[in-house]
């Protein structure tokens, strides 16, 4: 069994990963991720594939007959593609900023695809945003607003329009939390 965090933090694998979420019930099948994730060669894509499966991140949904193949679909496990308080706590200092590094870098590569899908109309209407602030609580007041900020992702994450007629974009929300140390 590897590390969770070194599984999780290759580059590769959090493309499937950030691919997969958006699809959670369906799955996505190898080639549905090729044609998402076009800059990973495909003997790659599968390799990825299926170290996620081997280390119980990413599990079959479905399978389906095309010719003489079987056609896999995956889906992300839930709960599975986080690292958990311990996992976090046994890394190394090199280890966290390796996982932070490539997810800062995840998110450039995310914005930076955002910008050049855009037309010259969209880009002066771009509704990426960002912001930075310092919030001074208390111990108890930033686990509530931990738990407040979790519930409200999860309840937005989780929704599902039953209504097929409205149309629906994906939106990628991140956020950083990061305490200051005390002087």
């Amino acid at each position: 069994m590897r590390n969770k965090a070194e599984v999780l933090m290759h580059p590769v694998r959090m493309k499937i990963l950030q691919a997969l979420m958006h699809d959670k019930e369906e799955g996505l099948s190898t080639l549905e991720m090729i044609s998402i994730i076009k800059d990973v060669p495909q003997a790659t894509l599968y390799r990825h594939i299926q170290i996620l499966v081997d280390e119980n991140i990413i599990k079959i949904v479905k399978e389906r007959k095309v010719r003489s193949v079987t056609e896999k679909f995956y889906a992300v496990n839930e709960g599975a593609a986080k690292l958990s308080k311990e996992d976090w706590t046994q890394l190394t200092i090199k280890q966290k900023l390796n996982y932070v590094s490539y997810y800062q870098l995840a998110l450039l590569s995310q914005y930076q695809n955002y910008l050049h899908s855009l037309d010259e109309e969209e880009r002066l209407e771009d509704l990426a945003t960002f912001s930075f602030i310092d919030l001074t609580l208390t111990t108890d007041q930033f686990k509530n607003f931990e738990n407040e900020l979790n519930n409200l992702i999860n309840k937005y994450y989780n929704m599902t329009d039953s209504s097929k007629e409205t149309k629906t974009e994906t939106k990628t929300i991140a956020i950083n939390i990061i305490p200051k140390p005390e002087v």
